[in-house]
């Protein structure tokens, strides 16, 4: 399985901050870091949220940090000049968020374009609706678009029974804590991805989708759980 953190509005613009959520990722067992690039602004059309930007100085930097950790860094681009940003500094991999699936078509054909990976959330598409089709760079994420997003919802009992790379292949995680992580995992999800915070409850007073977060504990509770599900599971030969 591979997990990739969010680190979207928790950084609160800080260079530094960025590094730190990085480096504690990392060190708990995250396998891919991603960073949001927007202008808050213009995306929400008023100026609350604009703790979540960050500018390309400080975007090309975290980059350079993330190759001398050896950890992969991929973004999700909200318009096309943060998707140049992630052009020009060479990542190969891209995720596009389910808002911009439905709201921003022509951004989604540039990105699925340039065949690269791509990852693709769902969490505003209509059940079972894979809105570019399948081929062996798009992967889609099962999604539930509510932060946090509680256990008894309705819509995360939508979870795919089984999860395969021609329907959902991972599952984009919004809830508290790891079990909705755990039962993807059982269902073959190959992807996790979740929000990261170094402190939750610290943060969570800013937006209540850092409750759904991981933080250093429980993302290393999950990636040795993941480890030993798959010698269990005979996933791996160690």
């Amino acid at each position: 399985m591979e997990i990739i953190v969010d680190l979207c509005n928790q950084h609160h613009g800080k260079l530094s901050e960025l590094k730190r959520m990085t480096l504690n990722a990392f060190s708990a067992g995250a396998d891919i870091v991603k960073i949001q690039l927007m202008d808050s602004e213009s995306y929400f059309g008023d100026t609350k949220r604009k703790y979540r930007d960050i500018d390309y100085e400080k975007f090309a930097n975290l980059k350079e940090y993330c190759d001398t950790l050896n950890v992969p860094l991929m973004a999700t681009a909200f318009d096309e000049e943060s998707f140049h940003w992630i052009k020009s500094l060479g990542i190969k991999r891209y995720k596009i968020a389910s808002r911009t699936v439905v709201e921003d078509r022509k951004l989604c054909e540039k990105i699925l374009k340039e065949n690269n990976p791509t990852i693709i959330s769902t969490g505003k598409c209509k059940p079972n609706e894979f809105p570019f089709g399948h081929d062996s760079k798009i992967k889609y994420l099962f999604c539930v678009s509510k932060y946090p997003t509680f256990l008894h919802d309705e819509d995360l009992k939508r979870m795919p029974e089984k999860f395969s790379d021609d329907s959902y292949s991972g599952f984009s995680d919004h809830t508290i804590g790891i079990a909705a992580c755990v039962q993807a995992y059982m269902r073959g999800a190959t992807i996790i991805e979740k929000h990261f915070s170094n402190n939750i409850m610290a943060q969570s007073r800013y937006e209540g989708g850092h409750l759904g977060s991981f933080d250093p504990q429980s993302l290393k509770q999950y990636s040795d759980l993941v480890k030993e599900l798959d010698i269990l599971n005979g996933r791996t030969d160690k």
